[in-house]
């Protein structure tokens, strides 16, 4: 109550300091704050929209088949010879059961199903995502990727950006090689580029096109969508916390046991 109270506050005395400038000067100030939004303003909080039950909202209709895959749709590479044995053995291991709380990285992140905050900063944009805490940075202030000899290998890899008009173009590259395209394997070679855009006021859309000399056949393309949430707060979310799969030093699967890879 108290908040609200500041609020209308703050409302009341802005109605007021514009009725005592006069008209012409509280015409300027309703016609700035109903301008039309700088494209280049992606800052805030925004959530993932590509599952099923988000499209279908935004369609306007309702789920007709209670078959109907629900989660982000996943385009699949096509992989190299040598990198279809990889993922045969890592299909093998997924149906063992063994889960990870491993980071998943560029590019499936950004079709996580949790928030994520945007800074909007001289020189850089970061993204803050609920999984994990986990942040990614974009600079603005490079027009170069850092010198192989400092380009460790990461999940993110090295991202620079610049604006094509109202489009933030993003291209990254560095990656490891513990994250997955789709859950296909990729090499360090991966390449991404994005092109994030506000579709309106409400809406901001990623396209994502992700080649890989090495693992894939062809290019990979991906467009993810998401909503605005001013009202919302990023959490503090740990997979480890959360997580019920791992076996305990019985080999039993009932809950509770520590990631055996934090003990390394």
């Amino acid at each position: 109550m108290a908040r609200r109270a500041e609020v209308f506050a703050a409302a009341a005395a802005v109605c007021m300091t514009l009725a005592l400038a006069g008209p012409d000067v509280a015409s300027a100030k309703i016609a700035s704050a109903t301008a039309k939004a700088d494209p280049h303003d992606i800052a805030g909080l925004w959530m993932n929209e590509n599952t099923l039950d988000e499209r279908l909202k935004r369609e306007g209709r309702h789920r007709l088949d209670p078959g109907e895959a629900d989660g982000v749709t996943r385009v699949q590479p096509a992989l190299t010879p040598a990198y279809q044995a990889i993922y045969a053995r890592l299909r093998a291991q997924a149906a063992q059961g063994a889960a990870s709380c491993r980071w998943v990285g560029l590019p499936g992140i950004m079709g996580y199903p949790y928030p994520f905050e945007i800074l909007s900063t001289p020189g850089r944009i970061t993204m803050i995502f609920e999984a994990d805490s986990q942040v990614r940075r974009i600079w603005l202030d490079r027009r170069r990727h850092l010198d192989p000899d400092d380009l460790d290998p990461s999940y993110y890899g090295d991202s620079i950006g610049r604006w094509d008009g109202d489009t933030l173009v993003v291209d990254t590259v560095g990656f490891n090689t513990q994250t997955t395209v789709s859950g296909a394997p990729h090499s360090e070679q991966m390449h991404i580029v994005e092109r994030i855009r506000r579709r309106d006021a409400k809406t901001l859309e990623d396209q994502v096109t992700i080649t890989d000399s090495e693992a894939f056949t062809g290019p990979v393309t991906q467009t993810f969508v998401y909503g605005r949430r001013p009202g919302w707060r990023i959490h503090e979310y740990s997979c480890n916390e959360n997580n019920r799969d791992f076996p305990d030093a019985s080999g039993n699967r009932s809950g509770g046991a520590v990631d055996p890879g934090a003990a390394k």
